[in-house]
């Protein structure tokens, strides 16, 4: 309720609100709610897919093509310093199409950013302004206060508790977006499981591209994952549930692609 109400209320002070998805899972992180409220209140919705280096070149322009339906949409890996510069042109371009260039040089146009716990708020915003202006965590809610932080002359970003929480998700989802760690997940094996099944959806090669060798289903390919990392139990069968926990801290440290 709190990080909601919070959200709501940078979405209501902003001019111009970006909503970080993670390029992996755009639908997973999408908040509709959220975005039904930005439009009620008349406000200028952008996409950032941030992550675009954890997904195929065909996967991320099909979702970009999709999702620039419904607004201007952009690609930006932080990771890799990949698309800052696109994303504060767009930003400008949005303004100036909004407000018009003349009238937005005489007046503060905010911007506000959300997004679902870890798909990377506070490192657009870092990004963006190209210093370490808010304090990062792979934790939920991490971002603390509300500061506002000059990008251009008439453009300035609100940092506010921006953090969508998660409702009623299953592990599977809450492993994949990483909106709880490993050791939060009562059945951690059915995540893995279920990550390795939507790596082989999205991606039939990426078992092979990922670890070196492929299965003929997730829960063989959980074993075989086990035994090439030696965690074994001790009568040398495959220590499934340890292995998993490593399969999503993996999954959700960028350290798999699709």
């Amino acid at each position: 309720m709190g990080l909601f109400y919070h959200a709501k209320k940078a979405v209501d002070e902003a001019d111009v609100v970006i909503e970080i998805l993670d390029a992996r899972f755009p639908d997973l992180t999408r908040n509709t709610e959220m975005e039904e409220h930005i439009q009620r209140k008349r406000k200028q919705l952008v996409f950032v897919l941030n992550k675009s280096d954890l997904t195929t070149k065909e996967t991320a322009e099909k979702n970009k093509k999709e999702l620039s339906k419904i607004a201007p949409t952009v690609f930006v890996s932080v990771k890799q310093k990949q698309g800052t510069a696109i994303l504060r042109n767009e930003l400008k371009r949005v303004v100036h199409s909004k407000f018009g260039k003349k009238n937005s040089r005489h007046r503060k146009v905010l911007v506000a950013i959300i997004g679902y716990p870890n798909t990377g708020k506070s490192s657009i915003l870092n990004a963006l302004t190209g210093r370490r202006s808010a304090k990062t965590s792979a934790q939920a809610g991490y971002t603390r206060g509300r500061q506002f932080i000059k990008l251009e002359d008439d453009l300035f970003l609100v940092d506010s508790p921006g953090v969508i929480p998660f409702l009623k998700r299953d592990d599977i989802e809450l492993a994949l977006v990483g909106a709880k760690s490993p050791n939060q997940l009562p059945d951690v094996e059915g995540a893995a499981l279920g990550i390795l099944d939507y790596m082989k959806k999205e991606n039939p090669n990426s078992w092979t591209e990922n670890f070196g060798f492929d299965a003929t289903d997730s829960q063989e390919m959980l074993d075989r994952i086990a035994k090439a990392k030696k965690r074994l139990l001790k009568g040398g069968g495959a220590d499934t549930e340890n292995t998993s926990k490593i399969v999503v801290q993996d999954w959700q440290n960028g350290k798999i692609r699709v």
